[in-house]
């Protein structure tokens, strides 16, 4: 559902804050209430009208995907809900629904989100599960709204993310708010005193939200060009090959980085233990996705100091090799490797 209004307004004698703003630094906040002018660049205007668009597109298909191919039961898409603060101050917000995943007693809360290619990456990088990524300067805004929405309803919630390029899903369940009540009421009242007074406080965030913030004037550092253009790249339907396509993204850039950063390598390794499950290990040895090649090496690899064990055994190496060779069983390893198209 779209909403033009500010992240904070007057609505009679009540302030009300949308719960997509909360995450907004406290400077922002007040400026809406103060009735601020907006001044966002046309750029960044262009990022967040086009982000808006795509996701009303793709939350109707996301919700018919968990529906039809996943079994899930949902209901009540986009419900306004109102989390009280103190009298006459409240938050308030649209759901996209809730959600009865299978397996799944209790019902959850539903959280649809959309994102280009370059930022799903980011997002899927950023950390094990949502909960994690929701507390990165990157995402932080949007553990801020989720966990208004999970405290008020009372409810976990399962929180869906869409790469818009390739049609792949992330899905995470979120069972402790990223955000505690009492640090959500208390920035909200925070805001509310400031208002009062007629004053702006001093920006005091050092997170990435100062880039799309509503009022640039009030920031002294924010950068033109923070945020990553939407992928030129056509879509691709295919989810298995999308999430394919994705890993081998992700498994590529982190291996230009291997010589200088050896935590990268690990986290290179353990994508590429993706990868191959993804594909299969019985599956073909060569894999072309987009502009990437992907090659299952099938390696084996043992060493014995045969000399040494057949001295302590009292045996000659022939003797010792004949028995080894008798009771071994090699142990296929396989790997990938990911190489862009063209290159050797």
């Amino acid at each position: 559902m779209s909403d033009n209004r500010s992240i904070a307004y007057q609505e009679g004698k009540v302030s009300i804050y949308r719960a997509s703003g909360v995450g907004s630094c406290l400077t922002a906040l007040v400026a809406a209430k103060l009735g601020y002018e907006e001044d966002r660049s046309k750029y960044v205007s262009d990022i967040l009208t086009n982000a808006a668009r795509e996701g009303n597109m793709h939350e109707g298909a996301v919700i018919d995907t968990l529906k039809s191919e996943l079994g899930w039961r949902v209901r009540g898409g986009q419900k306004s809900i109102e989390m009280k603060v103190i009298p006459n101050v409240i938050i308030r917000g649209h759901i996209d629904g809730t959600c009865f995943p299978p397996k799944m007693k209790n019902e959850r809360l539903l959280e649809v989100k959309t994102m280009s290619r370059d930022r799903f990456k980011k997002w899927i990088g950023m950390g094990p599960d949502a909960r994690t990524r929701l507390l990165s300067e990157d995402f932080e805004s949007y553990g801020w709204q989720i966990s208004a929405y999970m405290h008020q309803m009372g409810m976990a919630a399962i929180y869906t993310v869409k790469n818009r390029d390739s049609g792949v899903l992330d899905i995470s369940e979120i069972t402790v708010p990223p955000v505690d009540l009492k640090t959500i009421k208390k920035k909200i009242i925070e805001a509310e005193m400031w208002f009062k007074r007629g004053e702006i406080p001093p920006c005091t965030t050092t997170s990435s939200s100062k880039f799309f913030c509503p009022f640039p004037y009030l920031h002294e550092d924010v950068s033109p060009f923070g945020d990553e253009p939407d992928s030129e790249l056509p879509p691709i339907s295919d989810a298995r090959t999308g999430l394919i396509l994705t890993m081998a993204e992700h498994y590529a850039e982190l291996a230009k980085k291997v010589a200088t950063m050896k935590p990268i390598d690990e986290e290179r390794k353990e994508v590429g233990k993706k990868l191959l499950t993804t594909i299969g290990v019985d599956g073909p040895k060569k894999t072309e996705v987009g502009q990437y090649r992907i090659t299952r090496v099938d390696n084996t690899y043992s060493y014995v100091d045969k000399g040494g064990v057949a001295e302590e055994l009292g045996v000659s190496v022939a003797e010792y090799e004949a028995v080894v060779a008798k009771n071994t069983t090699k142990k296929l390893t396989p790997y990938v490797t990911v190489k862009t198209m063209g290159t050797k």
